[in-house]
């Protein structure tokens, strides 16, 4: 099936580099030789065998071996979807596009316009789930931030939309086409307008790098490699699992490229790149605060690092935006605002249990004053001074300092 449609298909690479391609993937010299000797001609073929099979034959000739593992059946779905998807780049389909952000042709099944078309249509889903927090002032002063710095990305060509959802989870995704949410659980544990720009720039990452649309493409590629494979090979259990590895495992490098263009982003309106760290601090804080909970209440703490981790684990995260995030400093400034952040969200409603509602207030640190003699007026049932820790970006043993301006619950 894939040898025919690279026979027929018009290759927009040279040559020499889709053999490459097909050597690395796993294809051996006999099956090289006959795509190549169909799709030139005998005669031509012969005149160019030389150059196009310069690499040893030791390393080209790769044997026929009987699939006797799971090891060697996950070796080869590996191979024949990277072999799938360098057949499709070589131009069996005509949706090869340039990557706004790097620049370079890439696959895609899906066109920027099917792209916004998609977004607007689940958005109207997402908002029938997840309402719009009731507050306009903060509305706009989130859209202001994202708006700001939407038009310093790679992909300012588009329209961006920015909302703030009434729920408690901690939380922010971003849809194909532009549509960026936060959770108000979420803003309640950022502590400066620069860490909710932070937040904002890592969304708008996804969106520049058109993430959901080469996240659909790599699905849909799996889907039709799983089924050729499966009709051929069987197994049908051992292709699904590998192909919800190779998906996920996509998802990951996502991630990580949307923490360094956040960083990026950041860096062009004149914020400190470096929040992107302390955004990242605030969810490994969270996970902490997960394992706390587990140990206090005898449970396996959760994993964050297994096989089917969505994001990598935060330590890598931080390591890679650490190294990336001085080089997009720019002449620029602008100050992280803490003080103006806070401001906007007092009165912001955060859940003290699932059904009871209290609002986010600010006040100023006392001498003698500790998270747990402030836990003590929450009305918070379980771990209020570990949560007011949180809430401050002061967990696991933080205390407030005298005139410090900290965020209560009420």
């Amino acid at each position: 099936m894939l040898k025919e449609a690279l026979i027929k298909s018009e290759w927009n690479f040279s040559n020499d580099r889709i053999v490459q391609f097909l050597l690395k993937n796993g294809a051996n010299r006999h099956s090289i030789r006959e795509i190549f000797k169909q799709k030139m001609g005998d005669s031509s073929f012969e005149k160019t065998a030389h150059d196009l099979f310069r690499v040893s034959s030791s390393s080209m000739d790769v044997p026929d071996t009987k699939l006797t593992s799971w090891r060697l059946f996950m070796n080869m779905l590996k191979k024949s979807l990277n072999l799938l998807v360098v057949g499709l780049l070589a131009g069996v389909v005509t949706g090869c596009s340039v990557n706004p952000v790097s620049g370079e042709k890439e696959l895609v099944l899906m066109s920027e316009q099917q792209e916004v078309s998609l977004g607007a249509s689940l958005n109207k889903k997402v908002l029938s789930q997840y309402k719009p927090y009731n507050n306009p002032a903060l509305q706009a002063y989130v859209n202001q931030i994202g708006q700001s710095l939407a038009q310093h990305s790679h992909r300012n060509n588009i329209r961006y939309y920015f909302t703030v959802v009434d729920d408690p989870g901690i939380n922010a995704f971003a849809l194909p086409g532009g549509y960026i949410y936060i959770t108000r659980g979420l803003m309640a544990y950022l502590n400066s307008e620069a860490q909710l720009a932070g937040v904002l720039a890592h969304e708008i990452g996804h969106v520049t790098a058109r993430h959901s649309a080469r996240q659909y493409t790599r699905s849909t590629l799996t889907n039709v490699l799983a089924s050729v494979i499966v009709n051929k090979y069987g197994n049908a259990q051992a292709v699904n699992t590998l192909a919800l590895a190779s998906v996920r495992g996509f998802g990951r490098k996502h991630e990580l490229q949307a923490d360094k263009l956040g960083a990026e982003y950041l860096a062009r309106v004149g914020y400190d790149p470096r929040n992107m760290i302390k955004v990242i601090e605030v969810l490994k804080a969270q996970e902490e605060f997960s394992k706390f909970l587990a140990r206090s209440e005898g449970r396996q703490p959760p994993s964050y690092h297994g096989t089917f981790a969505t994001h990598p684990s935060n330590d890598k995260r931080l390591h890679e935006v650490v190294g990336l995030a001085d080089r997009f400093r720019s002449a620029r400034t602008r100050p992280d605002n803490r003080r103006g952040y806070l401001n906007r969200i007092s009165g912001l409603k955060f859940n003290k249990t699932r059904k009871r509602i209290g609002q986010i207030r600010l006040m100023t640190a006392r001498p003698g004053d500790t998270f747990a003699s402030l836990a003590r007026r929450t009305g918070i049932p379980k771990y209020a001074e570990q949560k007011l820790r949180l809430l401050n970006g002061l967990f696991p043993k933080g205390e407030p300092r005298p005139g410090q301006l900290i965020k209560i619950v009420q």
